[in-house]
């Protein structure tokens, strides 16, 4: 450590002057300087496999708009679409499993959104039975809003970290039952069942929930 003696100042630095006064500093013989944390460098041989892989990507899309366009009169569906919707799925599946540091609540939504979707699509281009917003989609969303519920209450920091996640968990656990109320949906027991989940969490959070939280709540709903 260094010292100013005219402006009474410690300084942490390996310079030789003080910063205000520009006289020549004093030092202990203790050095407590901090490192600068080691950047982080990606792989060379994971980034080659990912251009590989972003080639091949769009190769295949190529490939299969080309087929699909000159095949359709004989079958008559766009099955390009799924390609294309699972390819996009993989890279997004691709990007969160890389990135290591970052929100779970957060990859749990955008998870939950994007395989609803994908899904979706599957069923709209295949056999039309509706089993992605019957069964599946009301499902996946209980897992995400329940998995979240988990997260928040094993987690070390404050609960109220937690909230927009868990809102939006609550929100998606509610589409189910808009999908059946539009008729999209012809099953209604398990739309029920998500749509009873992210309303007894959301009654939950008012009721149990400090007075932080119940703040929150009603600066974000306008309550």
């Amino acid at each position: 450590m260094k010292r100013c003696n005219k402006c009474n100042l410690e300084v942490n630095s390996i310079r030789k002057t003080c910063p205000l006064c520009l006289s020549v500093l004093e030092s202990d013989g203790q050095i407590y300087y901090k490192k600068y944390p080691t950047p982080k460098i990606i792989p060379h041989k994971r980034s080659l496999v990912l251009r590989i892989l972003a080639f091949l990507s769009i190769v295949a899309i190529i490939a299969c708009l080309i087929i699909n366009v000159m095949t359709y009169k004989k079958s008559g569906t766009l099955w390009s679409i799924i390609v294309i919707f699972n390819i996009g799925y993989f890279w997004l599946l691709i990007k969160s499993t890389f990135k290591k540091e970052g929100n779970v609540p957060i990859r749990l939504v955008i998870q939950t959104i994007a395989i609803s979707l994908l899904l979706a699509v599957i069923d709209y281009f295949t056999d039309k039975s509706r089993w992605s917003v019957n069964y599946v989609i009301p499902f996946i969303t209980m897992a995400s809003l329940l998995s979240i519920l988990s997260l928040s209450i094993g987690s070390k920091s404050r609960y109220i970290n937690y909230f927009l996640h868990i809102i939006t968990a609550v929100l998606l656990a509610f589409v189910p039952i808009i999908l059946w109320l539009v008729k999209l949906a012809t099953v209604l027991w398990p739309s029920l069942a998500a749509a009873s989940l992210a309303a007894a969490t959301l009654i939950g959070m008012i009721v149990i929930g400090d007075k932080e939280t119940k703040e929150e709540i009603k600066k974000r709903f306008h309550i």
